[in-house]
């Protein structure tokens, strides 16, 4: 229904039609509040927690804030995904702590950006294992040494040779054919296939454990570092690329945490770090895996409950 009102500019009395006025001023009606588990407008105002608007979904009976950050979290996914990735690569918790300060006035703890980096790599490590690479018959698996609690450990590796995409990465304090058939086990399970071919250096628990592995449908190619063919120069490029990885192990007290990181650096190498060998394009793609995730970030709004 039309109502009247007065015109200033005419000095007149007129219809307003609030349809018409609306379409020629660009009105729009206000988004309803969803619920971020949910996606329901049926919710109500229910407190305000440290300055933020808290609302109840009365058809999941869940709450939640229409603030971007993860629930029960006051700390944005954009600052979260970028203290992930700053973390993946290289930087300490305290460079982190100092950035968040300094780029968004947000004060946090070391130990605050601890625990998202657990949080949301335990996510990651438990979704990113389903995406399967398509990847070739030819891996390159080798070895490296670090210090550990004072103590000697190995990082073992094997990548795909044509996407570079790290099948499996693990930490031991043992350097045999045992640990050797982990690794080939674990990277056969991620890719869904056993290889035709595998090239390591010289070490002899290679031998045993691809034997254990996969037996005869795989051949053991043994290398050098300075071989034209069939060399572990790939790999030996990738261990020169992710030294920084090392200084981020050295800093956790078991080494079932350091695993846990080290499974976060091998998604942040698969999945968003852009890779020079392959024009620019990360392993993941390389391997023709649809990411639904550009970004640390955007894995933290999904993982976090936000819509």
């Amino acid at each position: 229904m039309n109502k009247i009102e007065w015109c200033t500019a005419t000095k007149k009395h007129h219809c307003y039609d609030p349809t018409t006025y609306c379409t020629e001023h660009h009105c729009t009606e206000p988004e309803p509040i969803r619920c971020k588990w949910c996606g329901s407008t049926y919710v109500i105002k229910h407190g305000i927690d440290n300055g933020t608007q808290k609302y109840l979904c009365l058809e999941c009976r869940r709450e939640f804030s229409t603030l971007d950050a993860p629930y029960g979290m006051h700390t944005t996914v954009e600052q979260i995904g970028a203290s992930l990735a700053m973390y993946y690569t290289g930087l300490s918790l305290s460079d982190i702590v100092q950035f968040l300060k300094q780029a968004y006035d947000n004060e946090v703890e070391r130990s605050t950006v601890y625990r998202w980096l657990i949080r949301f790599t335990k996510d990651a490590i438990g979704i990113f294992e389903e995406f399967k690479p398509k990847v070739s018959d030819t891996w390159i698996a080798d070895e490296t040494a670090i210090k550990f609690q004072d103590k000697l450990y190995w990082i073992w590796d094997i990548i795909d040779r044509d996407t570079r995409f790290l099948l499996a990465s693990y930490l031991s304090p043992n350097r045999g054919a045992k640990q050797a058939q982990i690794l080939m086990e674990r990277a056969s399970k991620r890719a869904d296939t056993v290889p035709k071919n595998v090239i390591t250096d010289g070490l002899l628990a290679y031998l045993d454990g691809i034997e254990l592995a996969f037996g005869a449908d795989t051949k053991h190619i043994q290398s050098t570092p300075f071989a034209e063919i069939d060399s572990t120069n790939i790999i030996e490029r990738f261990q020169g690329t992710i030294k920084e990885r090392t200084k981020v192990i050295w800093g956790f007290k078991t080494p079932e945490t350091a695993n846990i990181i080290l499974q976060g650096f091998l998604i942040h190498y698969n999945f968003f770090r852009p890779h020079l060998a392959l024009e620019n394009h990360t392993p993941a793609e390389a391997a023709k895996i649809k990411l639904p995730f550009k970004n640390w970030a955007e894995f933290v709004r999904k993982a976090g409950g936000i819509l």
